[in-house]
């Protein structure tokens, strides 16, 4: 089997899979898989950060069943090196504009940051009480080839708060975010891209 997808994650939190889907599942973890064993984690802590907040509430089916996973019951084994890269902001259209041309006027902002194997494109648009993130991953190989990547949304404390995944095209969305300050994070096959402080605002 390969790596399992954020849908199946989730819905085997939810325990919304029937008997042979979970029995592969487990199979697959049991191996142990390191890759899908932390997406698992991830999951299952963006799930127990809304059921604090209680800003954006899953199913209730879902949020019981990941209260109720033992955080242990899958051993995650530990691979070294694990590499954490941090994308360098190579475009901010805000700093294209003048504070006087931008004052009082609600725009998207779109910001491009690099790493070796690719850039990442962002998009925030800005709402009346909080934010839309658009974004895609763009491959800088010569094969152009996209690597699918669970995307994180955490504070600037390093809470994971969202997760997503992206598309066949590399392409992800966050909605209705609060103005704050986050870090986004790429979770790839070999290592973690990061892209910190980034800044979401209402004018």
């Amino acid at each position: 089997m390969a790596h399992l997808k954020y849908e199946i994650l989730l819905n085997y939190l939810g325990d919304q899979l029937s008997a042979e889907e979970r029995g592969k599942v487990d199979a697959h973890l049991a191996k142990p898989c390191w890759q899908c064993g932390r997406h698992l984690a991830l999951l299952r802590t963006v799930l127990h950060s809304i059921a604090e907040d209680r800003t954006v509430a899953p199913p209730p089916a879902i949020l019981k069943r990941a209260v109720d996973i033992g955080r242990s019951q899958h051993e995650l084994p530990r691979r070294n090196p694990w590499v954490r890269v941090v994308a360098a902001l190579s475009f901010d259209s805000r700093l294209q504009l003048s504070s006087a041309a931008t004052r009082g006027v609600t725009r998207a902002r779109q910001m491009l940051f690099t790493t070796e194997q690719m850039d990442i494109d962002l998009q925030i648009k800005p709402g009346r009480a909080d934010n839309d993130l658009l974004g895609q991953m763009l491959s800088t190989r010569p094969s152009g080839e996209i690597v699918p990547a669970f995307v994180s949304l955490q504070s600037s404390a390093g809470v994971s708060l969202r997760a997503t995944e992206t598309d066949s095209l590399g392409q992800f969305a966050f909605r209705q975010i609060p103005s704050g300050t986050y870090n986004l994070v790429f979770d790839l096959e070999n290592q973690e891209v990061a892209i910190t402080g980034l800044e979401f605002e209402n004018d």
